[in-house]
């Protein structure tokens, strides 16, 4: 895949939850590809070296069980200067989907709480922040 070409849609129906099992989400539509962040706020969000998420739009997403106790944590302090609305779960503190603010209309679900088939990334953000013990990630644009 050339760094311009996009993989092929996936339109299925996927579920997603927290840790404690607490929340249960699910996605109906197009998933609209990968992506790594590997800016600070993402990699502590993630608590990892990156952070891996799905996109798909906001209305495809559906919080089937616990909406009582997710939260949402605004990060304003982003080195893009928008603000990202990180949703968690209020129990367990697994990260579950962010949106941001300068792209309505889009969710980004963490690759880790999601059922089934985990894609490739499409692109990389923020690659000034990534360690240099991640290897290259072939097929998509640096941004």
């Amino acid at each position: 895949m050339s760094a311009k070409t996009r993989a092929p849609p996936v339109i299925a129906t996927r579920t997603s939850t927290c840790l404690c099992k607490s929340v249960q989400i699910q996605i109906t539509g197009e998933d609209k590809n990968a992506v790594l962040c590997h800016c600070d706020n993402c990699r502590h969000a993630s608590g990892s070296a990156f952070m891996h998420n799905h996109r798909w739009m906001k209305s495809d997403i559906k919080v089937l069980k616990g909406g009582d106790v997710l939260k949402v944590y605004e990060d304003s302090a982003t080195k893009s200067g928008n603000t990202i609305s990180r949703h968690f779960c209020g129990k367990c503190g697994s990260p579950l989907w962010l949106s941001n603010s300068a792209i309505k209309g889009f969710a980004a679900m963490n690759v880790g709480n999601l059922d089934g088939e985990k894609r490739p990334p499409f692109m990389e953000l923020f690659k000034e922040g990534k360690h240099a013990w991640i290897g290259e990630v072939t097929g998509k644009p640096k941004l």
